[in-house]
């Protein structure tokens, strides 16, 4: 069993949900979310160390979970997802440029909930 950070993402876009959920789950504790809805049920039962937001939801969307997890004690980090050339979005502590590739996504990851990640690499034969 994982027991890394609790890690909430959230994508309205399944093919990244699902991707980014088994990437980061490789390390962390994750819980997947495509609606609002979801992520509050999952903030209600659980405490999360950050909360990823990708730039498929709304604005809208992405302040109503800005705005929940404000209210969250003790209160998650928050990780905004932007794509390549894209402006800034309110409310996170943090952002990523979604074009640095998901090892990157993994290691900001780590940094931000205070857990090293090593690099994954091929075992050397002697």
């Amino acid at each position: 069993m994982n027991n890394g950070a609790h890690v909430l993402v959230l994508s309205r876009d399944q093919m990244l949900l699902q991707t980014r959920t088994l990437i980061l789950g490789a390390f962390f504790q994750v819980e997947a979310a495509g609606r609002v809805a979801e992520a509050e049920a999952a903030m209600a039962k659980c405490d999360f160390e950050l909360i990823v937001i990708c730039y498929s939801l709304s604005d809208d969307e992405c302040r109503k979970i800005v705005d929940l997890a404000q209210r969250q004690n003790p209160r998650p980090r928050i990780l905004t997802l932007i794509p390549s050339g894209n402006q800034h979005r309110d409310g996170g502590d943090d952002e990523y440029s979604v074009d640095k590739g998901p090892y990157e996504l993994l290691k900001k990851t780590g940094e931000l909930v205070g857990e090293s990640i090593k690099p994954l690499g091929r075992a050397s034969r002697a």
